[in-house]
């Protein structure tokens, strides 16, 4: 089983495809409308790899979206910026402050849209192999919390230009 989960900054979608190793040309392919920054001067995420988990804040209508770098946690640096609580989730609007949000397209109805989302989570949450893994949000030297907490985790998404 194969599922892969991008986002293109510059089209401005997102595309899950799922695929049984025993059947590729039979693969299950969602793309939706996202959006990424824009409220508030909040940049769109950096391109690279993020990791899918269930959303820290508890709310499972969302995700929540770890940037690999050489910390795996809720926090950070985006240039000069230290950024946290980035999430993908589903709302009807344009933008964000920075999370990646889907949306319905341009004439596609709020049902139809909703619906999209509902199997994106499914795919993600059933699909992936769940992980447990720990993490800290000790690198905002602002925010930092050296607790440590346990959280699952769907594999990746990638961020593209």
């Amino acid at each position: 089983m194969s599922l892969t989960v991008t986002y293109s900054k510059k089209t401005r979608q997102i595309t899950v495809k799922y695929a049984q190793a025993s059947k590729p040309n039979e693969a299950q392919v969602i793309v939706m409308e996202a959006h990424s920054g824009g409220w508030d001067e909040h940049q769109a995420l950096p391109e690279g790899k993020w990791l899918i988990v269930e959303n820290p804040s508890g709310d499972r209508t969302y995700f929540g979206l770890f940037f690999q770098d050489k910390n795996v946690n809720d926090q950070f640096k985006h240039g000069i910026q230290w950024r946290d609580g980035i999430r993908l989730g589903f709302h009807s609007v344009v933008g964000s402050h920075g999370c990646i949000m889907i949306k319905p397209a341009m004439g596609q109805k709020l049902s139809a849209a909703r619906k999209a989302w509902k199997e994106i989570q499914q795919l993600i949450r059933i699909k992936r192999p769940r992980k447990v893994i720990t993490y800290q949000n000790n690198e905002n030297p602002k925010i930092r919390d050296d607790t440590k907490y346990r959280i699952s985790s769907y594999g990746n998404m990638i961020v593209t230009k």
